[in-house]
C-alpha cells in the first residue's frame, strides 16, 4: 500500500479531531451512535490526504485495513487477460473499501486508485475487529453494505463476461446514472473503463444507440432519451 500523506497542514490536534468526528458522522455503518462512542472510533482512525493517482494497494498486497473515503473519488478495478482495465465499483464519499478477510472479502484480486484527490480515513484490521465485537450494529450494518455490493460486482461482471458490447454500454449507462436521465461528466474511456471494452468500441456503440434514439450525446453528457430502450438492448 502506499502511504499518503498526513492531514492537514497547519491543523492543531483539537482542529483534526473535531473534523474526523465529522467525516465519520458522514459514513453510514457509523450513522446513529453516541458521542462517546464517535471519539472511540476518532481515536481509532488516522487521516491522510492522497492525490489523484494514488494507488491504495495492487493485487498479492496483504495490507490489512479499512479506508473510509471522506472526500474525492476511488476506483477498484481489475486487469483483464487483454490488459484492459475493469472497473468493479467507484468509491463515492461516505463509503468504506479495502474490505479484510475477517469482513469476508478480499482486496488481494483487485487495484485501488484515487482518480481525484481525496481525504481517507483509514482503520486497522485489529482496531475494525475490536469495533465489530463491541458495536454489534456497525457489524451488521457492514455485513448488509458488503452483500448488497458483492451483488453488484456479481452484476457488472456477468454484464462484462456473458452481454454484447451494446448491451454491456446500455447497462453501464443506465447503472452509472442512478436513476436519473442524465450522465455527466464521464468520458468514453471511462465507460469503456467501466464495461472492459476498447473506446473505440465505445465510441461506437454511443452513437448507434444515438441514430436509435434511445440516448443523446454532449460533451462528456449522455441523455437518456428511451429507458425501456436501453434496458431492452442485448435482449433477444
Amino acid at each position: 500500500m502506499d502511504k499518503g500523506n498526513s492531514l492537514p497542514s497547519g491543523l492543531v490536534p483539537e482542529e483534526e479531531s473535531s473534523l474526523k468526528l465529522h467525516l465519520l458522522s458522514k459514513v453510514d455503518i457509523f450513522r446513529d451512535l453516541a458521542q462517546d462512542e464517535m471519539h472511540t472510533i476518532e481515536g481509532m482512525v488516522s487521516m491522510i490526504t492522497c492525490n489523484k493517482g494514488h494507488i491504495f494497494y495492487r493485487p498479492e498486497e496483504g495490507a490489512e485495513v479499512l479506508f473510509l473515503l471522506k472526500r474525492g473519488k476511488v476506483q477498484v478495478y481489475t486487469l483483464t487477460p487483454e490488459g484492459k482495465r475493469l472497473i468493479v465499483e467507484t468509491i463515492s464519499p461516505g463509503t468504506f473499501f479495502g474490505e479484510m478477510p475477517l469482513t469476508a472479502q478480499s482486496m488481494h484480486q483487485a487495484f485501488a486508485e484515487a482518480v481525484e484527490d481525496s481525504l481517507i480515513c483509514v482503520l486497522s484490521r485489529g482496531d475494525m475487529e475490536r469495533l465489530l465485537l463491541e458495536k454489534p450494529q456497525v457489524a451488521l450494518r457492514l455485513v448488509n453494505s458488503l452483500s448488497r455490493r458483492l451483488e453488484e460486482t456479481r452484476t457488472r461482471l456477468e454484464e462484462a463476461t456473458f452481454q454484447n458490447a451494446a448491451a454491456r454500454v446500455s447497462r453501464a449507462i443506465l447503472r452509472l446514472a442512478q436513476g436519473t436521465s442524465e450522465l455527466s461528466g464521464l468520458t468514453h474511456q471511462e465507460l469503456a473503463d467501466a464495461t472492459g471494452l476498447y473506446r473505440e468500441t465505445v465510441t461506437n456503440v454511443l452513437n448507434r444507440l444515438q441514430a436509435q434514439g434511445l440516448v443523446e450525446l454532449g460533451k462528456k453528457k449522455i441523455v437518456i432519451l428511451n429507458r425501456a430502450g436501453l434496458q431492452g438492448v442485448g435482449e433477444t
